[in-house]
This record gives C-alpha cells, structure tokens and sequence, in this order.
C-alpha cells in the first residue's frame, strides 16, 4: 500500500515544481528573445536549455516528493 501512496507523492512533487518552472521559462524565454537572440540558433540554443531546467525540475520535483513522502513515514502517530 506505501508504494502507490509514494510513487503518487514523487508524481505530485514532479508536476509541482515542473509546472513553477514552466511558469517561469515562457517569459524568460520571450525576454531573451526580444533582448538578446541575434539569429535562429541562439533560440535553438536556449530552447535546449529551457529543456534541460524543466528537465532538471521534474527530477528535483520528484525528489522533494519523495522527501516529504519520507518525512511523513517518520513521524510518530497521533495517539494520546
């Protein structure tokens, strides 16, 4: 019963911290685009880059999920 309780804790966190940064990436990306990108690969450039953060985010989302998943398993029950 613990392992479908985790493994929906760890997909909780994922699309948490997934869905914080994917938030973030669209204006960031659209701010480089209007600033800084001179031609089409410096936006290829930095789309591979958004990927690999949202990457990164879903795999740390994840771990923090499986933290609290954790964390919670340790403390003692409520019982008077």
């Amino acid at each position: 019963m613990k392992t479908p309780i985790r493994l929906l804790c760890i997909l909780a966190g994922a699309i948490a911290l997934g869905s914080v940064f994917y938030k973030l990436i669209g204006p960031v990306g659209h701010w480089y685009e209007l600033n800084f990108a001179r031609n089409d690969g410096d936006l290829g450039q930095a789309y591979m880059v958004a990927l690999a953060v949202q990457f990164l985010a879903l795999i740390a989302g994840g771990w923090v999920g499986d933290w609290a998943f954790r964390k919670r398993r340790q403390r003692p029950p409520d019982r008077p």
